[in-house]
């Protein structure tokens, strides 16, 4: 199963790697009837991209890959606004909803809605984006997930792990999923 994670330059780091390690901490033997393989890769339109923050690293496929891939997790951050308004990057997105199960998290969110994958549904995000999205014609939602069949969206930087558990649950199991968010200790 190929999980494509979909950055650019100006991603949020927490947004890229927080969905990463969860990604790559899925164990399927925990996946009950599920014998592939499982493969997250990041992928962007150009070879290394940088964060906000200045991180750069080097990935692993291209916006092909993002098209093939079953799963795909669009991450946020300031440079989702120039692949808005860029129209080869948004025509090579040709995402289908039938075939992929498809998530977002706050501006990532964004691509979607261009996309018009949002049609007709509310989404989340996070609250500053909130008047962008309504400017495309959906509905906010003030709440971390959102799912509408195979689409999901998620707001704020620690939506993450429940985006991402939603991810792995619709691909590959429950059984999964709880095996992802129990790898966290969440006691202090």
């Amino acid at each position: 199963m190929k999980i494509a994670v979909l950055a650019y330059d100006g991603f949020t780091d927490i947004d890229l790697f927080l969905p990463w390690d969860f990604l790559w901490r899925v164990k399927v033997p925990y996946a009950a009837g599920y014998t592939g393989p499982w493969e997250p890769m990041i992928c962007a339109d150009k070879e290394s991209i940088t964060s906000y923050s200045g991180v750069q690293i080097r990935v692993a496929g291209t916006l092909a890959d993002v098209v093939a891939a079953d799963g795909v997790f669009i991450v946020s951050g300031d440079g989702s606004r120039a692949k808005l308004a860029d129209p080869t990057y948004m025509a090579e997105l040709r995402l289908d909803p039938e075939r992929q199960r498809i998530a977002a998290i706050d501006s990532g969110v964004l691509i979607l809605a261009k996309l018009g994958l949002l049609d007709g549904k509310t989404a989340t995000t996070y609250s500053t984006v909130f008047p962008e999205l309504e400017a495309m014609g959906v509905t906010p939602e003030r709440r971390p997930l959102v799912v509408h069949d195979s689409i999901a969206t998620g707001g704020g930087c620690l939506a993450g792990l429940e985006l991402t558990s939603w991810l792995v649950e619709s691909l590959i199991g429950k059984e999964a999923a709880e095996a992802v968010a129990a790898s966290f200790d969440r006691t202090i």
